[in-house]
């Protein structure tokens, strides 16, 4: 038995009790980070959008059959990329279009930091992002779950239809990538003897 309920939860159960102003407070809160979310799925934005606000009537239309959760962020994202994925089989979307991680997503940097540092970060992360754009696109998803959302990789698993052991490999394929591709191992001269 838990002893702290939290506020997502008590909202959680307040929308399935029948509160619209429950329901909008899930949306406000998760709305940014569901369009993000699923311009990682595709990049359709239209697509993303009209399948949020079907959610959204779905949710309440079957308010009374969900079950409890104190995790809805969880919840919806899982809806969310189960509904992306059944209108793009529908539509018969397949789209090999890069994703573009928002500079809004990294980190930013210190005031106290000097200009130079600054500048080395802004470039980093510029390379990162194009290093990023060039992951196939599930490993840039389980990229974006895993450290920009912060998910277990069991919420990932069940977010994505994977099991658990393929996200935990499809994480270190796209580490291993970046890895590689951010520090590239220098080839021995020919010449140069060891």
């Amino acid at each position: 038995m838990r002893l702290f309920v939290s506020h997502d939860d008590m909202e959680w159960r307040r929308f399935k009790n029948g509160d619209v102003k429950a329901l909008e407070g899930i949306y406000r809160s998760h709305i940014k980070s569901l369009i993000n979310y699923g311009l990682r799925v595709t990049p359709d934005l239209n697509l993303v959008k009209d399948s949020i606000q079907d959610l959204f009537m779905e949710l309440w239309r079957n308010r009374e059959n969900l079950a409890d959760t104190d995790q809805p962020k969880y919840y919806l994202f899982r809806a969310l990329r189960n509904k992306l994925s059944r209108a793009a089989t529908r539509q018969s979307f397949i789209s090999e279009a890069e994703m573009q991680l928002s500079s809004n997503d990294l980190l930013t940097n210190p005031i106290e930091l000097e200009i130079l540092a600054r500048e080395q970060e802004i470039q980093t992360r510029k390379t990162l992002q194009q290093l990023l754009d060039k992951l196939p696109r599930r490993q840039q998803e389980v990229i974006y779950l895993r450290f920009y959302h912060n998910f277990p990789y069991e919420i990932i698993a069940s977010t994505m239809n994977m099991n658990y052991q393929s996200v935990l490999n499809l994480v270190q394929r796209a580490l291993k990538t970046l890895r590689q591709a951010y520090f590239p191992a220098t080839s021995p001269d020919p010449g140069k003897k060891v």
